[in-house]
């Protein structure tokens, strides 16, 4: 069978419209053609060995290929069985895989190379179900929150923007054993700053993150429902814009603008990105020392910082 055929053959919805049936059509393939040695291989073919493990694995976990025969998708399932995980790999060369995105915190494993797709399955199998915790407290900040950033948050985002109040929101990161970390206000005002800081002295983590925010703050519930949030999102609800560039989404920064200004009668909004610039355009250029930018509020001249990240 000449390749033209096999690719019209795979082309062809009716006649290769499963996993089965693609198997069966490279076999057949394979069975009219030698396979070459893998130092030879040209790069619009991949090794008999790879499809035998595709055909095999396929079996027990869900294996697809994107928009060529290099590119593969592994869907594996948490020992929960309540989430799945997409891993994206790229095939280089014989025994040579890499991996091209995971929507998982990042790891060294994203970096390095497999020799086959059951070592991948078996290293992520792994790092899933060590990330068990990070998974629940994740899903109980998104579904008990207002999340302000990431605007579509995903297992891969590790930290979350919790809306507080209509000028302050609170940073808060999670490890991937379920802890929190760095936890900040953002717009802060002096009340809320002043809880936050006697609260981290008194964090119990026998609680949840969510449990202990809303102690902090002495919220029953925190403001907005996040699917109300999503809501407006989908909706396309325009927020306050940002009064250094005018804009209300920048393709520079994914973040929406915020009330940075720590001076409660200046009600003005910036994007983290576009105040970094000024402050920094304002210090001549020059690049700040440890990523945090100091200067005066573009609006109102109050003292204000902004951290590069």
């Amino acid at each position: 069978m000449k390749e033209m055929d096999l690719i019209n053959e795979l082309l062809n919805a009716e006649s290769c419209n499963s996993m089965h049936c693609f198997m069966n059509l490279l076999h057949k393939y394979y069975a009219e053609k030698p396979v070459i040695p893998s130092q030879n291989l040209t790069s619009d073919l991949i090794d008999k060995e790879l499809i035998d493990e595709i055909e095999w694995i396929s079996r027990n976990i869900s294996v697809s290929f994107g928009k060529s025969l290099k590119d593969l998708k592994c869907c594996l399932m948490d020992e929960e069985d309540l989430r799945e995980h997409e891993i994206y790999l790229r095939y280089k060369s014989h025994h040579k895989l890499t991996i091209t995105d995971v929507k998982l915190p990042y790891s060294p494993h994203q970096d390095r190379e497999y020799s086959s797709i059951n070592e991948v399955v078996t290293v992520f199998r792994n790092y899933i179900e060590s990330l068990t915790a990070y998974f629940q407290e994740l899903e109980n900040i998104d579904k008990h929150c207002t999340v302000v950033e990431p605007l579509k948050p995903t297992f891969k985002d590790d930290y979350r923007r919790i809306l507080l109040d209509c000028r302050t929101q609170l940073h808060i990161e999670v490890t991937p054993v379920g802890s929190a970390r760095n936890i900040h206000l953002i717009g802060q005002s002096g009340p809320l700053n002043d809880k936050l800081h006697t609260g981290l002295l008194t964090w119990d983590h026998d609680r949840n993150i969510v449990e202990n925010i809303n102690c902090i703050f002495d919220l029953d519930n925190i403001p907005q429902n996040q699917d109300t949030y999503a809501e407006q999102l989908d909706n396309k609800v325009e927020g306050p814009s940002c009064n250094i560039c005018f804009c209300v989404h920048l393709a520079e920064c994914q973040g929406l603008p915020q009330p940075l200004c720590q001076n409660p009668k200046c009600d003005v909004y910036y994007h983290k990105y576009c105040l970094f610039q000024w402050l920094v355009a304002c210090e001549g250029g020059r690049p700040p020392a440890f990523g945090v930018a100091y200067g005066s509020c573009p609006t109102c001249l109050q003292p204000i910082s902004c951290s590069e990240s």
